[in-house]
């Protein structure tokens, strides 16, 4: 009597457990098939939380805060100079290391005409020396046997008249006049002599120290032609208003900076606002800016200061106006930034805080307004949103989704946002 009924149970049991099972297959197969069709429009991103920064566009350039500008040494006689030497962009040098140098082939050659001449000006000071010296001895002998010869009248006269006849007084006269005139003639001689050879030698002299003070001047300019790095840092080299470098066997002139050795710990965006939004520039507005070279990372910063004038944008011949502005970052990678690097960023204008994003491109139009389609744990649904702000790359929503779910951004407006 109760074994009939329990077969049946049993019965239906075994009827249902293989109908669910394929329920579930058919199920699970409708769910995987709807999923990789989905797949296969597009890519599933993640709806994050943040902020939603709304702004204008800034390009530019990174520059150091702090930086030494080096050319051509400050030379008094040289205005035209030619680059023999160059450090090679980029290299990190230490202080003190030649960095960048000029020819001196003309500072040469002034430098051993003038060494040429203050050696001949010694040598000519030298033989004037010896002349005066073998000119005067013979003149000096003469004047010491004149002199002689005034002393043994002078004595003669002196001696008594008793002792000295008349007529030996008179010879004695006569000679103590021929020499003491003698004598004085000699010296007169011996006196023109030296002053013309002191004159000639002061001359000599003069020439020597004019000609070895600008040896000294030239040995200094060619030591200065060699310009070392007056701190250690990164090279690089500064371009013109056409946007060109200097490089070895150009000219250039005094003053002229031909590179910088700037002060990598402590960077600045020096950037360009397209003249439509130069009027929306304000001091002290935030920026968020990426490098070309490291896209995948955002700096921020704030504006320190502005043109008051739009100007030429600069190193092209475009002649799009722009507004330039000085950025000052809130940190610097001095292993990822370098001066004249480019960059691409926001300057902000609203800022709404811990808000759902998802990208432009995950939006989709429907009946019911804009949607985007939600992935879940066993489907793909339509879900209508309310959406807030947006900017050129995310869109607030502020009804719809939740941070972390999965939302498709189907390959088409990928494409026609990334053209």
């Amino acid at each position: 009597m109760t074994a009939r009924p329990r077969n049946g149970a049993t019965g239906r049991l075994r009827i249902a457990i293989p109908v669910a099972l394929v329920a579930a297959f058919l199920f699970g197969g409708w769910t995987l098939r709807n999923k990789l069709a989905a797949d296969r429009q597009g890519t599933w991103v993640h709806a994050t939380r943040g902020d939603l920064v709304t702004g204008f566009e800034v390009t530019g350039t990174l520059a150091s805060e702090a930086t030494q500008a080096l050319g051509p040494p400050p030379l008094t006689d040289v205005w035209q100079f030619k680059i023999a030497f160059l450090a090679p962009e980029g290299a990190d040098v230490k202080q003190g290391m030649p960095v960048l140098g000029f020819d001196t082939t003309e500072l040469q050659r002034r430098f051993d005409e003038k060494s040429a001449e203050a050696d001949e000006a010694r040598k000519q000071i030298d033989k004037e020396r010896n002349d005066l010296s073998l000119g005067t001895k013979d003149e000096r002998l003469k004047l010491a046997e004149a002199e002689a010869r005034l002393r043994k009248a002078q004595l003669k006269l002196e001696g008594p008249p008793d002792v000295v006849g008349i007529n030996d007084r008179k010879t004695a006269e006569i000679e103590f006049a021929i020499a003491k005139r003698e004598s004085s003639a000699i010296k007169s001689r011996l006196g023109d002599l030296e002053r013309a050879a002191t004159a000639r030698i002061a001359l000599l002299e003069s020439k020597q120290a004019d000609a070895r003070a600008i040896v000294d001047r030239t040995r200094q300019s060619i030591e200065q032609m060699s310009v070392k790095a007056p701190r250690g840092g990164t090279v690089i080299y500064t371009t013109n208003w056409r946007g060109e470098k200097k490089k070895v066997g150009d000219n250039c002139w005094k003053a002229e900076r031909v590179m910088e050795i700037p002060d990598l710990t402590r960077m600045k965006g020096e950037g360009e606002v397209d003249e439509v939004d130069a009027g929306r520039v304000v001091v002290g507005q935030r920026v968020a800016l990426r490098l070309d070279t490291h896209p995948d990372e955002e700096f921020h910063g704030t504006i320190v200061t502005a043109g008051r004038t739009v100007q030429q944008k600069k190193a092209t011949q475009d002649p799009l106006k722009v507004l330039r502005v000085d950025i000052k970052l809130d940190k610097t990678d001095a292993a990822k930034m370098r001066p004249g690097m480019r960059f691409t960023g926001t300057i902000e204008l609203t800022r709404a805080r811990n808000a759902v994003l998802v990208p432009r491109e995950a939006i989709v139009v429907s009946s019911n307004g804009p949607s985007v389609y939600r992935r879940g744990a066993f489907s793909v649904s339509l879900v209508p949103l309310r959406l807030g702000r947006e900017n050129d790359k995310f869109v607030e929503v502020l009804s719809g989704l939740q941070p972390n779910d999965r939302v498709l951004v189907s390959k088409a407006n990928d494409e026609e946002g990334q053209s």
